[in-house]
Parts: C-alpha cells; structure tokens; sequence
C-alpha cells in the first residue's frame, strides 16, 4: 500500500510540473486522442477519441527509448494487461483476467495476420519474425474483439504494425551485447523494398529451490537443466505502388528459437532451430483490402519432467501449416452510416505427435459494422460477427454495441456490450497420450486425453469508458468492466486409482505396491508411500467445459507525449473473480488485485536521452501448473534507458538496465528468478 500511495504522490506531482512545463515546449509531435489514429477496435483508420474500445497505443519513438529489450517488459506498461514471463523465452500475456503458461485468449496480430497457434491456443512472442526498428506501432485493444477479428481475441488483440518500405529508407545496424540486427529498405516512385535479420541470445535465469509453497503433499521445486534462449529471424518485402491510392506488397520471413516453455504439465526444452515460416500477399485499393498468407510452423520438444508410458522424457513435434485469406473494406452510405464489413478463410493442418487425430481444422467467418452518426455529439456502434468452426458443432455469432458521447470535440464517453469466445486447440480436442507419474521410487500410469465435443469459452463484456484529450500531448483515460465468462476450458482428473480401479502391474510399479492403492494417505501400511495411495493418484484426465467467473475492474492512465519531456502513469484494479458452476476456486488463477506503472523520459533532440519506468505489482495466485498451489509475492520493478546520439545522429550508444535493483522477481510459481539485466547496444545509420 505504501508503494501505492507513493506512485500517486509521483503522478500528482508529474502531472502538476510537466503540463507547466509542456507550455514552454515545442510542438506536441501528436495531439493524443484526437490526432491518434488506431486502425485494429473497428479494422479501419478511425481517430482513438471516436474507437469502441479502450486502446493502447505504443508508438515506434517510444519503442526506440523504452527501458525495455523484449515484448514482455514492453507490454507491461499497458494498464489492464496482464503480463508473466516463466524463462528467458517464455512470455504470456492476457488482458483483464489472470493470465497462465500457453495463455491462450489474447490475439496476437503482426499487420493484422494472426500469429495465434491454434494447435496449443497460444502465442510464441519470439518467432515474431521483424525487428524493433521495424515496428511503426503497437496497438493493444484492452477488451474483446472477436465482433471483428473472431476466435480468440476474448482477452482483447494486439496488433504489432510493422513500417512500410518507404517509411524506412536507408540502412540501420543494432549491435548489442545480446543481439545483432540490421534493416535495409529502398525505394522509388512506383517500387519499394526492405530486408531485415536478427540474432538474439541469452543466458538462462535461476530457478526456485525449496519447497513449492501449497503443495500437497509438500514437493520440492523439481530439478532440471534449465536453458537459455537462441533466436534468429530474416522478413523481406516488397512494394509496388499501382495508382494514386493502392499498392500490392508481398512478404516472407522466418524465425527460429529454442529454450524453456513452461506448460501445466512441466516444462518443455524447445530444440534449437525450431521455427515459423510465413509468406503473404496484401492488396489495397482505397477502403478495400485483400490479404493472403501460409504460415508453416516446424519444432520439436521434449518435457523435462513428464515421462511418456515408455519411461522415456514425453516428447513433443509440432507441425502445422495454416492458410488464410481476408477481405474487409468500409465505406459511407448516405451521411449517418459508416459500414465496415468483410470475410476471412482460415484452414489449419495438424502433424502433433500427442494429439495424432488432429488433422485439420476450417474456420470461416464474416462481420459487418455500422457506426451511425445519431447527431453532432453521439455515436452509435453496432455490429456482429459469423464464424463457422470446425469442429465445433454450432456456428458462433459475436454482437458487438457502443454508444460513444462526445460533449467536445476532444473528449468522448463511451459504454458498451461486447461478446467474445475462444475456440478449444487441438490439444485440448485430441490430446492423447499416456504419462507417467512420480511416487517417490515408483512410476503410475495415467491417461491424458482431448475432449472433441468441447464447446467454445464465452464472454460477455459490459464497460464504461472515457478519453480526455488535452492541450500539450495531455491524454487522460479511463475504464470499469464487468467480464463474465461461461464454459472455461479446464483441464481435470476424470479419474483416480482406487480399490475399484487399481493400476496395472509393471517394471515401474511393482506389484507389491498395488495393494497401497486400497487405502487412503495415512491408513495403509507404513510401507506404502504416503501411507496409502487411494483416491491420491490421478488414473485419466481430460477436458471439459465448466463454470461461471466473473471479472470486474478499473483502468485509470495519464500520459503526454509532446516537445521533449515524455511521461505516463497508470493504475488498475482487479476484483477477485466471483468463480461458480462448479468450479473449484483453488485450481483457478486469480490475477493481481493491484497493477501501477510510472514513466518518464526525456528526449530533446539533442545529443542525450534517457527513460526510466517503474513497475508494481501485486501477489498473484497460480494453479496451472502440475502440483504448485500457491502465490507469487508482490515484486517493484524498476527499469532505466539513457543514449548519446553522435554523428549528426547516424551513430546511437544505448544502455538498458532492466530490474535495476536485483529484486528477486518471480512472475509465476513455477517461472524462473528475474535478475537485473544489463544490455549495451549501438545503432548505426548508413
């Protein structure tokens, strides 16, 4: 509480010197919320004050002066996202709720094609294939967005907007101490191009010792050899510009990782080289657009602590090909009626070793979206979306409505009613496999299997907003939402060894400790472990569709971005979740009740800049991953930047220090130790 009341004493205090300042400064570099445009709420170019939904807009400035060296630490910043980061590797983000290793209802958009992996329900940040310089902007919808964009965008959609070719004319090289970039683009007239690749690398983090804190009975932290992270990616593309106001490009890139993905059953080692290719082709011609893409994915695993029924580490190769093609374009009918429609084809082919009868999966889908001028001052946003999804067994329709009130051209209020759903992955359909189970020098067995007639997860979403555009760059917005969410996906033991279903006899459990599993912990022979195994020992598991959770919070965010000083603040409240239908509220994740980020920065076009951002974060409680029961501690992040620019600014020396203070930063139960971080890089502008 007392860091709390600290960060609001730093915005009172940022707020009342920085607006005195601003009046001094240049010229704001954009006049936030009114001069903002935001494409991803409604799938066209609307101003942010006039958007159906609370965004988060990062900008490619930002970006280049961030205390931050990866998206996780990036994204943070964005009140109401939650976001945990397991290993050097593995990050997980989800928006208004808790958020879980393989997070799984947040969409993930690079240029608006989805990165979404429908085979685990997840997003693997590090196989973006384009660079930091790359990026124009990143727009995060906090809030549902499948009325649009379908599937899986029930938590909310980021959409990382990479640069145009002609935007980025020149060539520029990143050397740092853990990554190597460069990105060369061209143009003329008619034609444009760009080409970029990247290395990252890094050590791994300590992991937690000791006993996991809830486990029952208590089990040690597992031991196992924990593994940096190798990343490598190339994306090249080309542009032609075919008329006064249309253009056709074409796109391909490729990245590689390797290291730890955690995942509720243990963690999985990724092998180096393991990848996503992708190639795609966009057409625009005015307020029409026609996108197609293939995107391969090829990697291969092995869990460090789940072993398979041969005894040997549980093995995972994921291969999978998807194809996709959209169209959207808007367009006025009569003076009141802004419609914007469109179709999208998403086909999905499977080669998973644990799921074998996952083959395919087709979706289609179509929406419309009428935003009709009701007067001067108020807005009307209606809309819906189709999709079609096998193998889901009914059709799935998303309405979307929004009332928006603008009393002054600079200020806008909004409510409004949202629904959203995830689809089950193809694990969650088909898994199939057998694992093993530890019992102190013994092994049981037991069945893990996908559930085929899973229905989709539900949401429905209620908000209130604001937007507050004021002079100098002044941004002031606000949020309270209500997401109750129906059929969650949980993953449980059907079944358990007992007297009426006792294991088979093996090499890995002799049958001498069959008897044990007649007797409850505690009243069995001393020789049994734990005194008796009955009703302790999980025989099946599987999926199902399951209870009734309610969300309900408060996003509360400052910013200015104008003349040389920069800076934001941010507060979000989140209730603990009304959780029914059965569910049991110990095996649910409940997010941090508290989440506060502050920062400032300073850059005047001079030869110096610097950032710094601090981050606060409540406890947090986990139950996703195998027996870990417990919460996480309440942790303060700070993080600091500071470049020289030399050479008429083409050559740019930049130090990162993430985690500045060493605290010992455990972001989930089961994740690793986040250490400071040091980072140096220069950039160089041929």
């Amino acid at each position: 509480m007392r860091t709390l009341l600290a960060l609001s004493t730093v915005v009172a205090a940022l707020v009342q010197v920085f607006t005195t300042e601003a009046q001094q400064s240049s010229t704001p570099r954009v006049q936030a919320g009114v001069q903002t445009i935001v494409v991803t709420a409604s799938r066209k170019e609307q101003a942010l004050i006039h958007a159906p939904a609370a965004i988060t807009v990062i900008d490619n400035e930002q970006i280049e002066q961030a205390a931050a060296d990866d998206y996780g630490d990036l994204l943070r910043n964005v009140p109401g996202l939650n976001v945990a980061q397991t290993s050097v590797r593995d990050i997980n983000m989800t928006g208004r709720g808790s958020t879980s290793t393989l997070a799984s209802s947040q969409l993930v958009l690079l240029d608006g094609r989805s990165i979404y992996l429908d085979f685990f329900g997840f997003v693997m940040w590090d196989l973006l294939p384009i660079q930091a310089q790359e990026i124009e902007r990143i727009e995060v919808v906090r809030g549902p967005g499948s009325a649009v964009w379908g599937a899986n965008a029930m938590a909310g959609v980021v959409n990382v907007i990479g640069r145009r070719p002609r935007d980025i004319v020149g060539t520029t090289i990143v050397v740092g101490t853990p990554y190597a970039s460069i990105v060369h683009a061209a143009a003329d007239d008619e034609f444009a191009y760009k080409v970029s690749a990247g290395y990252f690398e890094q050590p791994a983090y300590e992991r937690p010792t000791g006993i996991i804190p809830g486990s029952v009975p208590p089990q040690t932290y597992p031991e196992f050899e924990n593994t940096g992270t190798e990343q490598s990616r190339v994306n090249v593309e080309l542009d032609w510009s075919i008329g006064d106001d249309a253009n056709v490009s074409v796109a391909a890139g490729y990245a590689a990782t390797d290291g730890i993905l955690h995942s509720g059953i243990g963690p999985f080692d990724i092998d180096n080289g393991s990848n996503l290719s992708y190639v795609k082709g966009d057409w625009n011609s005015g307020d029409w657009h026609v996108g197609a893409s293939a995107s391969f994915l090829d990697g291969d695993a092995v869990n460090l602590l789940t072993r398979g029924a041969d005894g040997l580490p549980l093995p995972l190769s994921f291969d999978t090909a998807t194809y996709a093609l959209d169209v959207s374009n808007d367009s006025q009918v009569a003076e009141r009626h802004a419609l914007t429609y469109g179709a999208t084809l998403r086909a999905t082919r499977f080669e998973l070793d644990i799921a074998p009868a996952a083959d395919d999966r087709d979706e289609v889908g179509a929406f419309i979206e009428d935003e009709i001028l009701l007067g001067d001052r108020v807005r009307w946003v209606v809309g819906a979306r189709y999709d079609k999804i096998d193998p889901l067994a009914d059709a799935v329709l998303t309405p979307r409505t929004s009332v928006i009130f603008t009393p002054t051209p600079s200020h806008s209020v909004r409510v409004s009613y949202n629904e959203a759903f995830r689809t089950p992955s193809a694990i969650n359909g088909y898994l199939d496999v057998t694992i093993l189970q530890q019992l102190g020098p013994f092994f049981a067995p037991a069945d893990a299997d996908g559930n085929p007639l899973l229905a989709e997860e539900h949401l429905d979403a209620y908000e209130v907003g604001y937007v507050g555009a004021f002079g100098d760059g002044l941004l002031l917005t606000a949020a309270v939402y209500r997401n109750e969410i129906d059929d969650s996906i949980d993953f449980y033991v059907r079944d358990v060894y007992g007297p009426a279903n006792l294991p088979a006899p093996s090499p890995a459990l002799p049958p001498a400790v069959i008897p044990c599993f007649n007797f409850g912990p505690g009243t069995g022979p001393a020789a049994c472990p734990f005194g008796g195994l009955a009703g302790l020992v999980p025989s099946d598991y599987s999926y199902r569709n399951l209870g009734h959770t309610v969300n309900r919070g408060i996003e509360l965010s400052l910013e200015r971005a104008a003349g040389s000083w920069t800076w934001f603040a941010n507060l979000s409240w989140q209730d603990d979740p009304e959780i029914g239908g059965g569910v049991d509220p110990a095996e649910v994740n409940v997010a941090p009740t508290w989440r506060a980020n502050v920062g400032l920065g300073r850059d005047s076009r001079g030869r110096m800049f610097w950032s710094t951002t601090v981050n606060y974060q409540d406890e947090a409680y986990w139950a996703d991953v195998l027996f870990a029961r417990a919460s996480t501690g309440a942790f303060t992040q700070l993080n600091a930047a500071v470049g020289w620019r030399f050479r008429d600014d083409r050559v740019t020396l930049k130090i990162v220090a993430q985690n500045l203070f060493d605290e010992a930063v455990q972001q989930h139960i089961f994740g690793d130790i986040l250490e400071r971080k040091l980072a140096a890089q220069v950039s160089i502008e041929l």
